[in-house]
């Protein structure tokens, strides 16, 4: 992790090298990474992560969970960070790393974060999956081995219904309808089939059945 100075990024942010914007931050590109600076007027009621929030994600090991690589300072306040670039391929469920994925929950719950703002910040990439834009993700410094439990019980049940919603209901795509009902199927389904297993987990127990 490095500590950039804002204005050391300035040439990067014009509007030429702008890539977007979301509800929380502008996008421009940056030596191979993205920037990400924070909008001082949010359009998002979920709070942002706390400072030291993001500079403990930055540290973490993730495959699947794009997270915060250098953070942007200016007048000793965090205003950004950078991030990998992500390239956009098409739709390939088979690309989806489910053992990744669940390491990566077990780690962000036991580094105490709690998943947030999950449903549409995924990517296909051209070799993989990705969710980006973690820095809705409430952060608690905890050791308490309960509490730990509790959120990564939670981190379970929100990916779970994420997943089951996309593959088996068609929830979470561009321009899809009727989401409320399909999150409400989604959930219905795992409070049936896996209420406390990891969705990949009773994806391969199902192949299992099926040989």
């Amino acid at each position: 992790m490095a500590c950039i100075q804002y204005e050391d990024i300035l040439p990067y942010l014009s509007s030429d090298n702008q890539l977007g914007e979301g509800n929380e931050s502008k996008v421009y590109s940056y030596q191979g990474k993205v920037i990400k600076l924070f909008k001082e007027e949010r359009k998002t009621s979920i709070p942002r992560i706390n400072d030291e929030g993001l500079l403990r994600l930055s540290v973490l090991k993730l495959h699947c969970f794009n997270n915060p690589i250098d953070t942007i300072y200016r007048d000793n306040v965090i205003v950004g960070y950078t991030e990998k670039f992500l390239e956009r391929g098409n739709p390939n469920f088979s690309l989806i790393d489910f053992d990744a994925i669940k390491e990566d929950i077990l780690v962000l719950s036991e580094n105490g974060f709690t998943i947030e703002d999950l449903f549409y910040n995924y990517m296909f990439t051209k070799t993989g999956f990705s969710f980006f834009d973690l820095t809705c993700y409430h952060y608690i410094k905890t050791d308490v081995v309960f509490l730990k439990q509790q959120i990564r019980k939670k981190n379970i049940e929100i990916v779970n219904n994420f997943f089951i919603g996309l593959l088996l209901f068609g929830a979470f795509k561009e321009g899809a309808k009727g989401e409320y009902t399909k999150i409400f199927l989604a959930n219905q389904y795992r409070l049936e089939h896996c209420q406390d297993l990891f969705y990949g987990d009773f994806l391969k127990g199902e192949k299992n059945k099926r040989k």
